[in-house]
């Protein structure tokens, strides 16, 4: 007698099924990577995605105030005021972080975003780049932000005055501290973070001396055309 049939197609049925349970599996997992990898880092774990945050503008008169360290966290760039009256008085440099700690603020800020530990805030940074040397002439030497930044666990290289370069490594989530000369920024000579890049395609700055430069963003062409050097970071 001829096999009814569903028989004959009972096993195809069930090769469909297992199949789609399987591809159902798969789909799971790879929609948690794909989380896990936005909220951590990139799938190498070499550099966390930096949300380009804009910082709120603050009120006439009112105090800096930097991000709580308890909302300090790898994978976004904490905006630290070297003004900050948690760090402000702290020595450095011959006077205070007050007055010549920008470039171990945005070293404190980027070493935040990469590594989410908060043993480095500026106050410490500034101890740290003391220690190591890396003041000269009362002002802080660019190899804080190569060799020192190396005894951190964090891996920089210089990046050329390029705006496609520059928008790429933002891009690729690596934070550039820039040294910038007389212009929007300073009158002599500052340290800055570009944190990311905005919606609009401009670049958001986490200026350590200034809550109002950070809450806006800037056109990449405008800083370069003030800045003496970039480093852009990752994690060694």
């Amino acid at each position: 007698m001829p096999r009814p049939v569903w028989h004959r197609l009972r096993p195809r049925l069930v090769g469909r099924a297992a199949l789609a349970a399987v591809l159902g599996i798969f789909l799971i997992v790879a929609a948690f990577q794909l989380a896990a990898i936005y909220l951590d880092g990139r799938a190498d774990g070499s550099a966390p995605l930096v949300p380009a945050v804009v910082a709120d503008a603050p009120q006439e008169g009112e105090p800096a105030t930097s991000t709580p360290r308890d909302q300090w966290r790898r994978g976004e760039v904490p905006f630290l005021y070297q003004i900050d009256s948690a760090w402000a008085d702290a020595p450095y440099a011959g006077t205070d972080v007050a007055e010549a700690g920008c470039g171990p603020t945005c070293l404190s800020m980027v070493y935040v975003a990469l590594t989410g530990k908060d043993d480095y805030d500026p106050a410490a940074m500034a101890a740290f780049s003391e220690a190591g040397g890396y003041v000269e002439d009362g002002m802080t030497a660019w190899r804080l932000m190569g060799t020192g930044a190396g005894e951190l666990g964090l891996a920089s290289h210089e990046v050329p005055a390029d705006r496609s370069r520059i928008l790429a490594e933002l891009g690729e989530g690596r934070p550039i501290i820039c040294s910038v000369g007389p212009g929007d920024f300073t009158t002599t000579g500052h340290f800055i973070v570009l944190a990311g890049v905005a919606e609009d395609g401009r670049v958001v700055v986490h200026d350590p001396n200034s809550p109002v430069h950070s809450a806006q963003t800037w056109d990449v062409d405008q800083i370069i055309g003030q800045a003496r050097n970039f480093w852009a970071f990752e994690r060694a």
